[in-house]
């Protein structure tokens, strides 16, 4: 396979070190670089004893970034396909093979991502990437704030989900994560940066993607290739990620076109929560009979529960989620039970959550 694997250390030496080994384990042989933007001699120091001598290492000139170490990393290898692999992803057998087939059986396609798995179980299923827009924008300030708004966004974002969980086939997505993505070199223009270093963190993925499909390139997740993903809410990066949406929108919808002036005045309004929202018994939640074989939980930390993380499910007891809720942080977690095999229907569906601190389930 003419693959290389590309992956940015921050010290975070042993994280790193254990997503390498998975690399090889499922690629044997395989080319990788891992760019070090830690700025620290103990920590380059520990990452050159941890990883394997195949192991190509380079260190960065400060803390770079996440896409300019991915952009320097890049410039060091001349691979057809470049693997980008966070610290905290896991490749399951077969998913870097399963990868790399699919983009030489398919020209239209300029990059793929595997199927994500949340937990070593591969129970709960990772949500699809969103690529925002200005258009977006407006629908989702408008859902924060009008019920039936958001029933509408929830029936089309339930559906669309739906079958990127349960397909067995590659499907094309709008928009793709940089945490597990193998991107075709030449979809990029001659001496075009993988990421735009205007991004220091977040969203240069986002670019990347909205990029390619304005060339009229396509995307796509592939169910045979798994990986899990210890993905995690984390509030303290929210600063990093509203400067790189600034960059994002600036860059693509600028803030005096139709939409992106419409939402800026819808988001002035007070938001209302969608659903009646309870918090989660103690002693579970018996599930209604005809759910028995086909019940679905979802969890985001937003109450239009848009993104969300799923659970497929049967039986007639689901008890509290207490192994991922961990995973939300601080963050207030909304949940809807439903039935998987059921248009999505608010009067049926079960609507809970795990409110933070200070908060409660209606505010």
């Amino acid at each position: 396979m003419n693959v290389c694997a590309v992956l940015v250390n921050y010290r975070g030496t042993g994280e790193i070190a254990r997503a390498v080994m998975s690399v090889l384990a499922d690629a044997p042989g395989i080319d990788i670089v891992v760019v070090d933007n830690s700025d620290d001699p103990q920590e380059w120091a520990h990452l050159e004893s941890m990883l394997p001598l195949s192991v190509r290492r380079v260190r960065a000139p400060g803390n770079i970034g996440f896409g300019q170490g991915c952009n320097l990393a890049m410039g060091q290898t001349q691979a057809s396909f470049i693997f980008l692999v966070n610290p905290d992803v896991r490749l399951l057998p077969g998913c870097t093979q399963a990868l790399h087939d699919t983009l030489l059986a398919s020209p239209e396609l300029a990059a793929v991502s595997p199927r994500q798995f949340l937990d070593n179980g591969c129970q709960w299923l990772l949500p699809p990437s969103w690529l925002p827009t200005a258009l977006r924008s407006w629908v989702e300030e408008r859902a924060l704030r009008q019920p039936q708004a958001a029933r509408r966004l929830a029936r089309a974002a339930r559906s669309e989900n739906l079958r990127f969980w349960t397909t067995s086939q590659p499907i094309r997505q709008r928009a793709l994560s940089g945490g597990a993505m193998m991107v075709r070199r030449s979809a990029l223009m001659p001496g075009e940066p993988l990421f735009d270093p205007r991004y220091f963190m977040y969203f240069e993925d986002t670019d990347l993607c909205m990029r390619l499909r304005r060339r009229g390139l396509h995307l796509a997740v592939v169910p045979a290739a798994r990986a899990i993903h210890a993905w995690r809410n984390q509030p303290h990066k929210a600063t990093m990620m509203a400067a790189s949406a600034k960059v994002y929108f600036d860059k693509f919808f600028p803030s005096d076109s139709t939409w992106m002036t419409k939402s800026r005045t819808v988001a002035e309004g007070p938001i209302s929560t969608p659903y009646d929202f309870t918090p989660f018994p103690a002693g579970g939640v018996q599930i209604p009979a005809h759910w028995h074989s086909n019940w679905l939980l979802e969890l985001s930390p937003s109450p239009l529960i848009q993104p969300a993380i799923a659970l497929f499910g049967r039986g007639s007891h689901l008890t509290a989620p207490y192994d991922v809720l961990p995973h939300f942080e601080s963050a207030s977690v909304f949940g809807r039970l439903s039935c998987s095999s059921s248009p999505d229907d608010p009067r049926l569906n079960k609507y809970f959550c795990w409110p933070s601190v200070g908060t409660s389930c209606v505010e």
